[in-house]
């Protein structure tokens, strides 16, 4: 699949513009007539890993808009961010502050861009600032417990995903995400609700299925953890994964019949399911 801007900029974690942009229309053009037109001429060169073009054009996109819109300076920061020019798209961020002081966005590029330079404590200062101006955005918050978590401060990102869950707790993410950390934490109990909660929102979703297994296990619960984890592979049937960690906890419970028809079922495991499976059970304490 190619790249598009909407997947680079999400790819670094920088904002998008929240309006599409008219890309098919503004053609090959050299010049965009308008800041939408240059905006998608912007992008069309950016899907192209043409990032000197892309910048030309946001430029002249920001020439373009009237004055107080920073939607075109946001694109071209997001550019200079995937064209690794992070110090200009740290002044493209800052300029785009000083045109709307209350702005949001500006401070959430600026908190990617230091946590790239390993800048944790001005990183958080800067969501902390968006949190400010927007304090019922969910992403803010999430993206705050990540990088507290980064930062390793691990009870500041749960406090920081719990607020995510309550701004929207119909994000199935968000409750993932807060269960997911918790296992980390150890803590087993809290975990299974949260990720609960997420298979409630999202029970399509087989890596909820699989995650939830790690805290079942954990906790005695060993039925309910084979369980989950067959639900995850009736969900996906060709994840081999799922077959080898069968296998592993089958044979933990001394069924040993049906462990070897599982591990049987996982012959075709690769490289990286090996890894992930090693990463679980050692998450479950199981030894190799």
């Amino acid at each position: 699949m190619e790249p598009n801007f909407k997947t680079i900029a999400d790819l670094f974690a920088v904002p998008q513009p929240t309006e599409d942009l008219p890309i098919e229309e503004a053609g090959r053009k050299k010049h965009g007539e308008t800041a939408e037109e240059s905006d998608a001429l912007g992008a069309l060169h950016l899907r192209e890993n043409n990032v000197a073009e892309a910048i030309r054009h946001f430029k002249e996109a920001i020439a373009q808009r009237p004055q107080g819109d920073i939607t075109s300076q946001m694109n071209l920061a997001a550019a200079l961010d995937y064209g690794e020019q992070s110090p200009q798209a740290l002044r493209q961020y800052r300029r785009a502050l000083e045109v709307q002081q209350d702005a949001a966005e500006p401070h959430v590029g600026l908190s990617d861009a230091y946590k790239r330079y390993g800048r944790f404590s001005d990183s958080i200062r800067e969501l902390e600032l968006a949190i400010e101006r927007e304090p019922q955005n969910p992403y803010f918050r999430i993206k705050l417990a990540e990088t507290l978590r980064d930062a390793g401060f691990p009870k500041r990102a749960i406090l920081a995903a719990q607020a995510a869950v309550v701004a929207h707790p119909e994000e199935a993410f968000y409750h993932y995400w807060l269960g997911d950390q918790l296992i980390t934490m150890g803590q087993d109990e809290e975990a299974l609700e949260s990720l609960r909660a997420a298979i409630e929102l999202s029970p399509g979703d087989d890596h909820l299925f699989l995650r939830v297994a790690v805290p079942f296990w954990r906790l005695g619960r060993r039925a309910e953890a084979v369980k989950s984890v067959r639900l995850a592979s009736d969900l996906d049937p060709e994840k081999h994964l799922y077959h080898g960690l069968l296998g592993i906890m089958l044979e933990e419970m001394d069924q040993s019949e049906e462990a070897q028809l599982e591990s049987k079922r996982a012959e075709k495991m690769d490289r990286y399911d090996h890894e992930v499976l090693a990463r679980l059970m050692a998450e479950m304490k199981i030894e190799a």
